[in-house]
């Protein structure tokens, strides 16, 4: 009788679990439903992170929720399915650096809890002293990063802030990554006559200083580290500049710009006198070059650079004749073999309040600044009275550029300018837009790459996340076609409209901006990955390791 009481007592345990179990997977109108429960963590320190704001978002609903003390969340009863769990939290990174870390869920009898691991922010505070080591207050401090653009290293701009009363300053919510500090320069406020030869101020300084603006001197910042830095000023005397413009009227449309040997700005304002015109500045001694440029909506834009040096004393100087910028000839040809559609895109402006309808051109070309690292689209515009292939490059004043393409139809072959592959070398521009013709090649017997990630199988055994990499193709030939950061995984991805030729293939397992440009920077792949082969109008199968991104630069 009593083996008969407890097994009773022991079956209707059971039928409790089981009713317990299925009224769980018949919730929310028959759909079955699991659990979701994690982490939020500190991925230097691997700490929780307490009040990190989750969300589990599906295909009809989401719901949030704040992590405990112990940086835990838990969702009950998730519909089955595919759902994305986000986390973020101030101060701190998710996903390729933006605000929040995105994870894929599979919801289902196999689900286990999550790790979500947020990147903590870094932090620069400092402080400029004068001279007698009074405090800099209310000096302008510019933050530079280093940033991967096209392939290329460049210093670029990220914030600026002013010091307080008491000479300090900060910046916060900084990727990890390498960055340089400058200030602006500094005038004493006294309101000189204009006979006064000589005012006093302080020369922009930079932190870590260095004689060139792209060296390796930088403060490193690692994810969650706090640095702190001491700038010292130097009072220094600043004299009058000024620059005559021969035959040119001081139109809203000028701009001027000064830059030092190490390329930080200095003000310069425009002047118009009943005898003379041009721009006027203050500058310490020092060795100098004047950029002025020119906007009108009814002329070619201009452009002039004025070297100037300055020796304790005042400087007046001729100015350069500001020239028109001449478009550059651009011709563009097709040696495609596949059937295309011959449809020709047009573009639709308004010029002098009529519609114009345009061809447009086959290729977008993105000139990239080898000094400063800015910006400027290609405007191709058809050349009048040209044939399919002829095309004008607009508005690009004088200096170097990295040239871009990107071919709407097929992949660039070829791009040169006189005997300068601008593939592997950079553009160079001239007064007044002076420049061999660029020529480019475009072909259509575009390589298809069939690539997955090698796999044991262990991770869909053990109910875990599918792994997964990020692609880099770099060719090993002369070629503006660079492939990275896409992301594979086990299952086979087909990626379409690839030159042909010999690429290094390899797999990181975050995403990196590469400096493909630089071959020094490339070092560090070699012997990681695989050399492949990809043919004209062929499909290369590719099956690759994932390499750990901290085993790279």
């Amino acid at each position: 009788m009593a083996h008969s009481r407890t097994l009773s007592v022991l079956c209707g345990m059971l039928l409790f679990f089981s009713d317990g179990l299925r009224s769980q997977a018949q919730d929310n109108g028959g759909q079955r439903t699991y659990d979701v429960r994690g982490t939020v963590i500190n991925s230097t320190t691997h700490e929780p992170i307490a009040r990190a704001l989750v969300t589990i978002a599906g295909q009809e609903s989401s719901s949030s929720q704040l992590t405990d003390n112990e940086g835990r969340f838990e969702f009950p009863n998730v519909r089955a399915g595919g759902s994305t769990l986000v986390a973020r939290r101030p101060g701190f990174f998710g996903s390729n650096f933006s605000r929040d870390l995105s994870v894929p869920v599979d919801v289902g009898p196999d689900i286990h809890e999550h790790t979500l691991a947020l990147t903590p922010a870094g932090t620069i505070t400092g402080q400029i002293t004068l001279p007698a080591s009074d405090p800099g207050g209310n000096i302008p401090v510019q933050l530079m990063r280093r940033n991967i653009q096209e392939g290329l290293a460049l210093w670029q701009p990220v914030a600026m802030k002013t010091t307080n009363s008491e000479g300090a300053f900060r910046f916060g919510g900084l990727q990890p990554g390498e960055y340089k500090l400058t200030t602006d320069s500094a005038i004493e406020s006294d309101v000189p006559s204009e006979r006064v030869s000589i005012r006093w101020g302080f020369s922009p300084v930079s932190y870590p200083e260095e004689g060139d603006s792209n060296a390796n001197g930088s403060l490193k910042i690692n994810p969650g580290q706090q640095v702190n830095v001491q700038m010292a000023l130097t009072r220094t005397p600043f004299y009058p500049v000024t620059i005559s413009l021969p035959g040119r009227v001081i139109a809203p449309g000028l701009s001027a710009q000064i830059f030092d040997g190490m390329g930080r700005p200095y003000a310069a304002s425009p002047f118009l006198g009943p005898q003379q015109q041009g721009l006027s500045a203050w500058l310490p001694a020092g060795n100098y070059s004047a950029i002025i440029q020119s906007f009108s909506p009814n002329s070619p834009p201009g452009y002039a650079s004025q070297p100037l040096t300055v020796r304790d004393a005042p400087v007046h100087a001729e100015g350069s004749v500001i020239l028109p910028v001449r478009p550059i000839s651009v011709s563009i040809r097709k040696e495609f073999t596949a059937p295309t559609n011959n449809s020709n895109a047009q573009i639709i402006r308004i010029e002098n309040g009529r519609q114009v309808v345009e061809p447009q051109a086959d290729v977008n070309l993105v000139l990239i600044s080898a000094t400063d690292g800015g910006n400027t689209g290609g405007n191709l515009r058809h050349e009048p009275g040209g044939d399919d292939s002829s095309w004008q490059l607009e508005n690009v004043f004088p200096g170097k550029y990295w040239v871009q393409p990107y071919a709407n139809g097929g992949y660039v072959a070829s791009i040169t300018a006189g005997g300068t592959d601008l593939a592997r070398d950079p553009l160079v521009i001239g007064p007044g837009g002076a420049s061999a013709p660029i020529d480019i090649v475009l072909r259509n017997d575009t390589a298809t790459l069939s690539v997955r990630l090698k796999t044991t199988g262990s991770a869909s055994e053990a109910g875990e996340d599918q792994p997964h990499g990020y692609l880099y193709l770099l060719p090993q030939f002369d070629s503006s076609f660079v492939m990275q950061r896409v992301m594979i995984s086990a299952q086979a991805s087909y990626l379409p409209n690839i030159p042909p030729g010999t690429y290094h293939a390899f797999a990181l397992d975050r995403e990196m901006d590469l400096e493909y440009r630089n071959p020094k920077a490339l070092e560090a792949y070699t012997g990681k990955g695989q050399i492949i082969t990809m043919e004209p109008n062929g499909t290369t199968n590719l099956q690759i390791d994932v390499t750990p991104a901290e085993a790279a630069p």
